[in-house]
């Protein structure tokens, strides 16, 4: 059997990992490169597409789904495991990087990929629900369990015979930062041979959720008091969906006073949708909220801006005043007609609430530069930037290193551990195989190994 990476390796994009195991072929995930790494993507695959049977795609984020119409376009015509959700929110997430990549003038890496082409390789897509273990060929299966991430993110369990012997891989995927606010805590896998985990916080811990919450409360507030814009970059999956949740909460109890609140992105309007209606996969708590009648997604003060016209009487309406606006990594989407009206003036407050890879918009607002190129042009910064790493919806050090220690009967032989900067999944690395004396390998770009 033989393991190669193709992607996320001392970096957090771009996911892919090709098993070849006897006569087939498949990957786990394929996304996209983001950041400073965006040239990578178009780069010729070191395989032959066409000679994939499968792909496990884990979630639907768009640096593990966003290669997807490279993949289609080079051949690819195997089918695509994955959950209901993740299934769904594929689908718009991709149809709308294709439509930004054109809006912004730049060449989309399937360069002849269609709107249309979505459509056939929506057809590719196999659902299959939490535990249930799938035959995906003569000699493999797969089981999902909840990663915990995003609705309707996985684990891949792979149960490989080869050779006479059954190996079981297990591939985390994103690992889920609990308790978070609508989906379930991530499962612990009951044991395996080979794991596969992601790093992107393995060198640091979060704050605690509560410090989080009081951190947004805290920021609207003193925004309502100096009659500022306070404006939090957020992913349409996931991120947006909590923030809703949390702002709901501090309404509807009156935590926070009247305040307009703008959510000004059509993709995460759209995935808003999805969430709703795959609520099955909430956890307890929201699912109570829900029965007992309350939308969670909905509250007095909230518009939703889907047209430029929306959009540009939210950027225009009178302060205090808070937006939502796509995206989380400051790429794409409609944060940079904010920042070029919002970004010089010292009542503005940037939050921000995602991890933002090296060499991003986001990065340099973090490290306080005065002076920010926003579509060249260059604009002076007086805004605060302040983060509040809570609402991550990565598990952080201590988490990884538990539920690597969790997989009992077997423990794992080998680790790999990648999805992460080189610092953070060097540093994981290290305190993984110290607390479980086990072999972990911090895999190169296209590297190959056999077990």
């Amino acid at each position: 059997m033989k393991i190669s990476f193709h992607g996320a390796c001392r970096e957090v994009t771009g996911s892919c990992i090709l098993v070849e195991a006897g006569n087939v072929k498949f990957l786990v995930d394929c996304g996209l490169f983001q950041g400073e790494s965006f040239e990578k993507n178009y780069e010729d695959f070191s395989f032959d597409a066409r000679e994939i049977n499968f792909v496990l795609l884990t979630h639907a984020h768009l640096d593990h789904c966003g290669r997807f119409p490279k993949l289609y376009e080079n051949g690819f015509r195997g089918k695509i495991y994955s959950t209901m959700p993740t299934m769904d929110l594929s689908e718009v997430i991709i149809a709308d990087a294709l439509k930004v990549s054109r809006q912004e003038g730049r060449e989309p890496p399937a360069t002849f990929f269609t709107e249309d082409d979505i459509k056939f390789l929506m057809r590719l897509f196999v659902p299959v629900s939490y535990g249930e273990e799938r035959k995906v060929s003569e000699n493999i299966s797969v089981r999902l369990r909840d990663a915990g991430h995003i609705l309707g993110s996985s684990i891949f369990e792979v149960l490989i015979k080869e050779d006479g012997e059954e190996k079981k891989l297990v591939f985390s995927g994103d690992l889920g930062n609990p308790p978070a606010s609508i989906v379930n805590d991530p499962d612990i896998i009951s044991g395996a041979d080979v794991v596969f985990i992601e790093s992107t916080y393995g060198d640091r811990m979060h704050e605690s959720k509560q410090k989080g919450k009081d951190t947004l409360k805290q920021k609207i507030l003193e925004t309502i008091s100096k009659d500022g814009v306070l404006i939090i970059p957020i992913f349409a999956v996931e991120r947006t969906q909590e923030i809703l949740y949390e702002l709901n909460s501090m309404i509807e109890n009156k935590e926070i006073p009247f305040v307009q609140i703008f959510l000004d992105s059509p993709l995460a309007i759209k995935v808003t949708g999805i969430y709703k209606k795959y609520y099955e996969f909430f956890d307890k708590e929201a699912n109570n909220l829900i029965n007992s009648g309350d939308d969670i997604f909905e509250f007095s003060g909230l518009s939703l801006s889907r047209t430029p016209e929306e959009s540009i009487f939210a950027q225009k309406a009178s302060t205090p005043k808070v937006i939502l606006v796509g995206s989380g990594m400051f790429e794409g989407g409609r944060i940079n007609s904010y920042l070029k009206r919002y970004l010089k003036h010292s009542f503005t407050t940037i939050l921000i609430i995602s991890f933002q890879t090296e060499g991003s918009l986001g990065r340099k607002l973090i490290n306080n530069e005065k002076t920010i190129d926003i579509e060249g042009k260059i604009i002076e910064n007086n805004a605060e930037t302040c983060l509040a790493t809570s609402f991550s919806s990565h598990g952080d050090q201590a988490f990884l290193t538990e539920w690597i220690d969790l997989i009992k009967n077997p423990k794992p032989k080998k680790i790999f551990v990648n999805h992460g900067e080189e610092e953070s999944s060097i540093t994981l690395a290290r305190v993984i195989s110290k607390a479980t004396n086990k072999d972990v390998i911090v895999p190169n770009y296209g590297e190959i190994y056999t077990l």
